[in-house]
């Protein structure tokens, strides 16, 4: 995105404007403690949409009723701004030919900033970030989202921008923390999340495809669950039939229609048609009854030997497995000596000579008690043995008793014929009310078609391939593992240009796009985490070297989507080496804040790394733009001041502000 922040100002309560401009490249304000060097980030992120006033108390915010920032864009200028303590937020757009003109329409207080450009907040954050090319409405891949959760995930924003271009006073030099707001989880969730969108990896079209995708493996999986569920009917509605089938032969003596139970599923109607049309003729010289009932009988008995023998198996495992437990506990309850004192030698009172009865004997007890730890040990194998005995057994009863109970409803029509017989010696009967039974199953079959759920399958097997296939084609994964490659290239390269201590040399810092976490590389096994690397300057290089990295690939990106502008602001980056809060006189003096901070000793060495520090920032700038064609902006609130940079550099030009007799604004108000 190409976009820098041009001014930065404040309207007081008198209307008058007090601003910072700011260009391409490095931008300074220096000056001592207190004067509102600090306000400058907190402005400009109060102006991007904060839900919070962090802007520091006093007199900015005492005097002030109006804060204000101006974005260049190539064409236009926008000019973002909020009301003081409140939601009320400010969006104008004004020419670049009025450009040069910019401040003296601010200063037409009431003019510009017309009831007429202020919006809410919400509408304002949606409204900037259009500007930035941040429409999306809905990101969420579940359509079941809101319903779950009551609402949409958070969208991508201009208020996931601040992460990526604040380093507060706090947060620059920090060995827990590398990111603005990420102590707040959700927050640093969503901006990983959010990380790919912004840099132009995904788009709105992805989003769309996912959350196809998502519903043909909704759809997919309904589908797959309900087949079970079919092929079970299918199984016990062919088993009827079956069963129809094999009663109306053994009564009739003849088939009733020469379909099998399969070709009856296939074709119901016209094989319904066929067994309606067919009369039930009885053959009286059939021996097909008795041989039914036969085998049933047979197989009836089978499975009653069976199931006796399994039953006596059963009981044979509980009785070992009682035998088992009771053995353990009678031992357990046996007195065992816990010790016995034996004399080194005994004295037959007979001979007198020495006698080792009581020494063998007390061998034998050891080794009756070595027996008996053994058998317990074994009594608890035995009971799990025997418990999975138990186990296998009874899955066998219970498989019989059900194969029991489909030979006797087998067997219970024919019983019950032999008996009606008897009593109506009526066969025609028996053998219609079993071909009645056929055709009542055909009919629910031909009700409740079960649907083709194999094809179904089969169609959104493949939608859902196609659809991976689409979204396969954004590379999500490579490309940013590519990013990812191409940060930590970069970090290695600026890297080397900083005062890392040398037990981080060479320096092999590795950022990780998943989670976020920075770490140095010390070898192939060994991650040494930003928390662990000790010392103020490592921390604040580490800052240094990621987020000049990242925003090179924001400079690099801006052509193929990259949302973020590469605009960074760095608060009191020489603290490590000249804290801030020391620093309250006319000028910027090293030597006493060296004093005072009792590093008088590590003068020398504490000057040439800020000063290094400077160059480098200077120089990545430059670099950064003959590379990509972007230059990115930096904007350093410090109070170091009059350094000498390396040739072709001078501070001073890169010093928007001075506020050392002054901050911001007065204090009091010059007559």
């Amino acid at each position: 995105m190409k976009c820098f922040v041009k001014y930065i100002g404040i309207i007081d309560n008198q209307d008058k404007v007090h601003y910072v401009p700011f260009y391409p490249g490095l931008n300074v304000i220096t000056g001592k403690s207190s004067t509102g060097k600090s306000a400058i980030l907190e402005i400009f992120d109060y102006c991007m949409g904060s839900s919070e006033d962090t802007i520091p108390v006093g007199v900015i915010t005492d005097r002030s009723k109006i804060f204000f920032a101006a974005l260049q864009f190539s064409s236009f200028i926008l000019v973002i701004g909020r009301n003081a303590g409140t939601n009320r937020c400010f969006l104008r757009e004004v020419p670049s030919s009025q450009a040069d003109s910019l401040i003296a329409l601010i200063e037409s207080v009431r003019a510009f900033f017309d009831d007429r450009h202020y919006v809410p907040l919400a509408d304002f954050i949606k409204g900037l970030g259009r500007y930035f090319g941040v429409t999306l409405e809905n990101v969420d891949v579940n359509p079941f989202q809101k319903e779950l959760t009551g609402k949409k995930s958070e969208t991508p924003s201009i208020r996931s921008f601040p992460s990526f271009m604040l380093q507060h006073q706090n947060l620059v030099a920090n060995k827990h923390a590398i990111f603005y707001r990420f102590d707040q989880k959700h927050k640093r969730d969503q901006a990983i999340d959010h990380f790919k969108i912004l840099m132009g990896i995904v788009d709105e079209s992805y989003f769309d495809l996912a959350k196809e995708h998502f519903d043909a493996k909704q759809e997919l999986r309904r589908i797959q669950l309900q087949i079970p569920k079919q092929e079970m009917v299918k199984t016990n509605t062919l088993a009827l039939f079956s069963n129809c089938l094999a009663e109306y032969l053994a009564l009739a003596g003849a088939p009733l229609v020469e379909l099998t139970p399969e070709e009856i599923w296939q074709k119901p109607k016209p094989a319904l048609r066929k067994v309606m049309e067919r009369s039930s003729r009885i053959d009286g010289l059939s021996t097909e009854f008795e041989k039914k009932r036969n085998e049933l009988l047979d197989a009836k008995a089978a499975l009653l030997i069976k199931l006796r023998a399994a039953q006596a198996d059963l009981r044979l495992a509980k009785t070992s497995i009682d035998s088992a437990s009771g053995f353990g506990l009678t031992m357990t309850s046996l007195p065992i000596p816990s010790a016995s004192a034996l004399e080194e030698s005994t004295i037959c009172p007979f001979c007198d000579s020495p006698a080792h009865a009581p020494e063998n004997e007390a061998n034998k007890l050891s080794d009756a008690i070595h027996w008996l730890n053994t058998e317990l040990k074994l009594s608890s194998y035995a009971r799990e043995s025997f418990g999975e005995e138990r186990r296998v057994i009874e899955k066998e009863i219970r498989d019989i008793e059900r194969q029991l109970k489909e030979v006797q409803n087998a067997l219970n029509p024919l019983e019950e014929e032999i008996t009606r017989l008897k009593l109506s010696k009526n066969v025609d009967e028996s053998a219609q009310r079993a071909k009645f039974r056929l055709e009542e199953a055909i009919k629910v079959r031909i009700e409740k078609p079960s649907s083709d759920l194999m094809d179904s399958e089969a169609y959104w097997k493949a939608r859902v391939k196609a659809l991976a296939d689409e979204m396969a084609e954004f590379k999500v994964k490579s490309e940013l593992n590519k990013l990812q490659d191409e940060i930590n290239d970069k970090m290695r390269e600026i890297g080397q240009n900083f005062d890392f201590e040398d037990a981080y040399k060479p320096v092999d810092l590795r950022f990780d796009l998943e989670s976020f976490d920075l770490w140095h590389q010390k070898d192939k096994d060994t991650k040494v985490y930003l928390r662990s690397m000790g010392s103020g300057a490592n921390w604040l290089y580490s800052h240094l070297t990621l987020f000049m990295s990242l925003h090179y690939q924001f400079a690099a990106r801006s052509g193929d989507g990259c949302k973020i502008p590469p605009i960074l602001f760095l608060d009191q980056p020489t603290q490590v080496y000249f804290p801030a809060a020391l620093d309250a006189g006319k000028t910027f003096v090293p030597e006493k804040l060296a004093v005072q901070a009792n590093r008088q000793d590590k003068l020398e060495h504490d000057i040439e790394a800020v000063t290094n520090m400077f160059n480098r920032i200077a120089n990545f700038c430059t670099d950064t733009f003959q590379q990509t064609g972007i230059m990115p902006q930096m904007i350093v609130c410090d109070h170091a001041d009059n350094l000498e940079l390396e040739e072709g550099l001078e501070f001073s030009d890169f010093v928007r502000a001075t506020w050392r007799t002054r901050g911001f604004i007065a204090e009091v108000e010059q007559v």
